[in-house]
């Protein structure tokens, strides 16, 4: 039979009501206001969460050894909330429990500090429950103050991670965020043992060395990550480029097939002498061939033209009226690579391309410009579709937002953003009646300012 720890019931029950289902109440509730998820009967559900928890935890938490009462917990959490929130997904459920331990790992320091100052853990367990009670009241009520202020206002601070990581299909991310877990988990075991069960040298020792080996390689796979990224970076846009390129081939070879019927069909007016009726069809063969006759050498690199070109045969088939103008002193901005300007300008003529198929065919416009202004490089991209709301522009740039179909990524703009933010740039959007959508790109020279330096 199982002895019990001294004073095993009245410690569970200081632990379970003054510790734990407050902690697990804040955690679980910054977590889901981080994420700006917040289902139905939130309040009711973290409590009975919370408390379901705690109670099952902290049971064992005098009897078994820290390491497993650790992944107690942490699996009994997640089934927990697949049992009280089935609604969530995995990958959320995944990102509540990284909150949760955020915060436990905040209130173990605090709690730390704590039994610092008070003599140790010993004197701080044995004190009376209403002195107990005095002492850790103010610090959950005043965490409970900013959580309920960032719900109150909307402060939604993991919303971008949310959607990130719901979208990304990449098993290097995911991995990333369970390893990240994981030495949130070390952390915890360290300063449990620490300040609570400092008779445990072994445990922290150990503890420590897998922390330090977890963290070189998870910084080793960071930088795996973020130079995977660049070249998967690099390979969408070729592939998106060629992609272009081919449907620009495959209009112009199905110019080149119609080019014999209209021929005689032409011939065929001409001998029936119906003048009027084939001036007529003249014309909108001719402008049908004009609308894929872009004028490659008034562009800033062949990529760019060959993009504008694809462009053109994509806005044809798609009965949309697509401009552009390049002013002669965009010419020579060199301070943005090709690539990144395919990049950039694709994204957006995609997007506003997506945009305005949704309207009729007469009202389907996109219109492109760059041009140079007191030494800066200005893109827009302007199309006639629907007025954007402040919370659609707020949003339209995380990683993963997407209001279109099932194939989209939601990462287009998200990219554009980041390229921007590469050359120090700036991005706006404007939506109003009268223009409707707006994208404007501003690009510093970043090569006129070094020239000055120097």
């Amino acid at each position: 039979m199982m002895t019990l720890p001294p004073d095993y019931l009245s410690n569970t029950l200081r632990l379970i009501f003054i510790l734990s289902i407050p902690q697990a109440v804040l955690g679980l509730w910054l977590g889901f206001v981080c994420m700006g998820v917040l289902p139905e009967r939130l309040a009711k559900r973290i409590l009975i969460l919370a408390i379901a928890h705690s109670v099952y935890v902290d049971i064992f938490y005098f009897l078994i050894h820290i390491w497993a009462n650790f992944i107690n917990a942490v699996l009994s959490m997640y089934l927990l909330i697949s049992l009280i929130f089935p609604e969530l997904k995995s990958k959320i459920k995944i990102l509540l429990i990284f909150f949760y331990l955020i915060f436990a790992i905040i209130f173990e320091m605090i709690y730390g500090l704590i039994v610092q100052f008070s003599g140790g853990n010993d004197t701080l367990t044995t004190v009376s429950v209403l002195w107990q009670i005095v002492l850790f009241a103010p610090i959950f009520g005043l965490m409970a103050l900013i959580i309920g202020f960032m719900h109150w206002k909307k402060i939604h601070l993991a919303q971008q991670l949310r959607q990130f990581i719901i979208h990304v299909r990449s098993k290097p991310y995911f991995m990333l965020l369970l390893l990240v877990i994981l030495q949130l988990s070390l952390f915890m075991i360290f300063f449990s043992n620490v300040f609570f069960r400092t008779h445990a040298i072994l445990t922290i020792q150990i503890t420590f060395v897998l922390s330090i080996m977890l963290f070189i390689f998870m910084t080793i796979k960071i930088i795996q990550i973020i130079a995977h990224a660049r070249v998967e970076g690099i390979y969408q846009s070729q592939e998106a480029y060629l992609g272009d390129l081919n449907k620009m081939f495959a209009s112009i070879r199905g110019q080149r097939h119609d080019f014999a019927n209209h021929v005689q069909v032409m011939y065929s007016m001409l001998a029936l002498k119906k003048y009027d009726q084939l001036r007529t069809y003249m014309e909108e063969v001719v402008k049908e061939i004009q609308s894929m006759n872009v004028a490659v050498v008034e562009l800033p690199s062949p990529a760019l033209a060959a993009l504008v070109q694809a462009k053109a045969a994509i806005a044809m088939e798609k009965k949309i009226r697509f401009d552009y103008l390049v002013h002669t002193a965009s010419l020579t901005f060199s301070a943005v690579t090709s690539i990144d300007l395919v990049r950039i300008i694709g994204n957006l003529v995609d997007n506003a391309f997506d945009e305005v198929t949704k309207l009729p065919e007469s009202e389907r416009e996109v219109h492109l410009e760059m041009y140079i202004h007191n030494s800066d490089l200005y893109i827009t991209v302007a199309n006639t579709g629907k007025q954007l709301k402040d919370e659609e522009i707020e949003q339209m740039f995380n990683p993963g937002y997407t209001t279109k179909a099932e194939g989209h990524t939601g990462l287009g703009l998200a990219n554009v953003l980041e390229r921007v933010h590469s050359y120090n740039g700036h991005v706006s959007v404007d939506s109003d009646i009268d223009r409707r959508v707006v994208f404007t790109i501003k690009i510093p020279n970043s090569e006129l300012a070094k020239s000055k330096l120097a």
